[in-house]
């Protein structure tokens, strides 16, 4: 440590990532972190932080240092998000200005490092640092996060990594990496919020809940997580393999999707939920003989995701189960149950107060657009339930699968932010369909505009060769992945005392996950 310089940060930056990325030892995000600090410190005694314009150092050697020095900020960034921890870095704390990106000796521009790397490093001012001083502070206002939520969206894509027919396998693994970090930020942003919607039968939720638009994103995020390594990996299975990040990324998006089922089997989201859950199932068993983690969490998987389809099978056949978090208060106007069993009669609602009561209102129009959706889509997968033989006495029975009706009010000329469905079978018609898909035709191509979203200013300076940081970003069209797998046909229910029904690998009855108890379960990088 005496003789410190440039070198033994990049090798000790290195050795992060190969903890981080590659280690399937169970404390390698820990023994990360811990060196991570030490990293930091280094670099700081180096003066890394500062412009090292001012100093007498070769032009080549600037630019390493300033590179350096904003992927530690990054990846500091990312690792303390994930683990809930403060970073080591800070920008308030540092002048390096950003490198120069320029395309790398020997590789042809469009396959160039320098296009995600300069997004990298434009994500960590405008997305990365604001939602990690957002989510350190003790109390945290909702309004902050949906307008958080509403510029990571809009972030600008560089335009290489938009095509969606890459044939480089440069630009695939950039693509991913892309998609699955600001996947990561999204569901670390609503985690909190998400659980303590789905954590206790205090508060009914539906669709007018204060937190509906966390449940909503971390729903979307969780698929495209799912779908982005599935992608990934049938382009390139051996290298998606190794890189075990991809797979806990993917086992914890599964347990967020399985944690909805079990608790809101009611909204128009479990039966996409369930769609995607086998995405997983598939892309675990094709890839458990060349992928330790894979191997690692099948049977958990496989559990979890049985349990979810058992859970959701029981309450639309009328049983009542405890993991439900919904005490009969419904979407519609109507008469409500106090949870109790006593009759309350519907408030009188006027327009201005059922407008102060739209969650959406103020979260990005992809959301309440997946809603609309998702709800053509729940209804083409069960068009019909059974009543429900709770013991709560109510004059409505339980709300259908493909409740949260009516859907959102959309513009018609809006884009669809879900693909188009392959035929799937229906668990009561027992014949194929294919879900219709709001204001889109089998001919119909998705629309690839930018949606329109809020501006306000954020700390930092802006790219030099990024100059507008919101525009075209990942959900500009489809939001949902598409090509999502049938839904296996409902086995028979099974007896309170079979093993599948007591399983207890992850528990998700009410009261035994919360904001705090569920980091490791949905640890997200």
């Amino acid at each position: 440590m005496e003789e410190t310089n440039v070198e033994t940060i990049t090798a000790l930056f290195y050795e992060i990532w190969y903890l981080l990325v590659f280690s399937d030892k169970k404390k390698a995000a820990g023994y990360a972190w811990g060196l991570m600090g030490l990293t930091a410190k280094l670099a700081q005694s180096i003066g890394l932080h500062r412009n090292g314009s001012k100093s007498k150092v070769i032009p080549e050697e600037v630019e390493k240092r300033r590179s350096l020095f904003w992927e530690l900020l990054y990846l500091d960034a990312r690792l303390s998000l994930s683990l809930g921890r403060p970073p080591s870095l800070s920008i308030n704390h540092m002048d390096c200005q950003r490198p120069s990106y320029t395309p790398d000796e020997n590789c042809h521009p469009s396959e160039s490092l320098h296009y995600y790397q300069e997004w990298k490093h434009s994500c960590y001012l405008y997305c990365l640092a604001p939602v990690l001083d957002a989510v350190s502070k003790p109390s945290l206002d909702y309004r902050t996060v949906l307008e958080l939520d509403w510029k990571i969206r809009d972030f600008s894509i560089p335009s290489p990594l938009r095509n969606k027919d890459l044939q480089s396998r440069s630009l695939i693994m950039q693509k991913a990496s892309l998609s699955t970090a600001l996947e990561a930020v999204l569901l670390q942003l609503h985690r909190t919020f998400f659980t303590r919607a789905l954590s206790g039968p205090e508060e009914a939720f539906n669709k007018r809940h204060k937190y509906a638009p966390s449940v909503v994103a971390v729903f979307l995020s969780a698929s495209r997580m799912i779908a982005t390594v599935q992608d990934l990996y049938h382009r390139e299975a051996q290298l998606t393999a190794r890189i075990l990040g991809y797979w806990s990324n993917a086992f914890s998006a599964a347990v967020a999707l399985c944690l909805l089922v079990s608790r809101a089997p009611f909204t128009c989201l479990s039966p996409a939920a369930l769609q995607e859950l086998e995405r997983a199932r598939i892309l675990f068993r094709s890839a458990k003989d060349i992928c330790p983690r894979a191997l690692q969490v099948i049977p958990i998987l496989e559990t979890m995701i049985d349990k979810a389809n058992d859970i959701y099978n029981r309450w639309s056949n009328g049983q009542e189960l405890p993991t439900i978090v919904l005490r009969h208060i419904t979407d519609e106007y109507g008469v409500e149950s106090d949870g109790m069993g006593a009759m309350m009669p519907p408030p009188i609602q006027t327009d201005s107060q059922y407008e102060t009561q739209d969650s959406f209102a103020e979260a990005h129009r992809s959301l309440a657009q997946c809603i609309v959706e998702v709800h053509q889509r729940a209804k083409a997968l069960f068009p019909m339930r059974k009543p429900c033989t709770c013991s709560a006495k109510v004059v409505k029975p339980c709300p259908p699968s493909h409740s949260w009706a009516p859907p959102p009010n959309v513009p018609q000329q809006t884009s669809p932010v879900l693909p188009e469905v392959p035929p799937v079978l229906s668990l009561n018609a027992h014949q194929a369909m294919s879900p219709s898909v709001h204001g889109l035709s089998s001919s119909s191509s998705y629309s690839t505009g930018s949606p329109m979203h809020r501006t306000s200013s954020l700390r930092g300076s802006a790219s030099p060769a990024l100059s507008e940081p919101f525009g075209m970003g990942l959900y500009s069209s489809t939001v949902l992945p598409g090509d999502g797998p049938a839904i296996p046909q409902a086995p028979p229910l099974l007896s309170p005392t079979s093993k599948m029904a007591v399983v207890d690998t992850i528990n998700f009855e009410l009261g035994a996950l919360n904001s705090s108890s569920d980091q490791s379960w949905m640890a997200f990088f």
